[in-house]
C-alpha cells in the first residue's frame, strides 16, 4: 500500500486577514467580516463562519478535493 505524503499547511498573517498556503501555492483567504469568518478560494467564497477553526477547516477541505 503506497504512503500518504504529509502536507504541511502555512498561515500567513495579513492586512486583510490570513492567507493558507500550501508550498507556494495560496489556497485561501480568510478574513472577517461583521463577526463572521469569510473562506474564500480561488475567488470563491467557500465558507461563512463564526468560528475562525471552521472557516480553515473548510478551507483545507476545499482545496482537499480540488487536488
Amino acid at each position: 500500500m503506497p504512503k500518504k505524503k504529509d502536507t504541511e499547511i502555512e498561515i500567513i498573517d495579513t492586512e486583510t486577514g490570513v492567507q493558507v498556503k500550501s508550498g507556494k501555492k495560496i489556497i485561501a483567504e480568510i478574513t472577517e467580516e461583521n463577526g463572521s469568518f469569510v473562506a474564500v478560494s480561488s475567488g470563491k467564497e467557500i465558507a461563512v463562519t463564526r468560528e475562525f477553526s471552521e472557516a480553515l477547516e473548510e478551507a483545507i477541505k476545499a482545496y482537499n478535493l480540488g487536488v
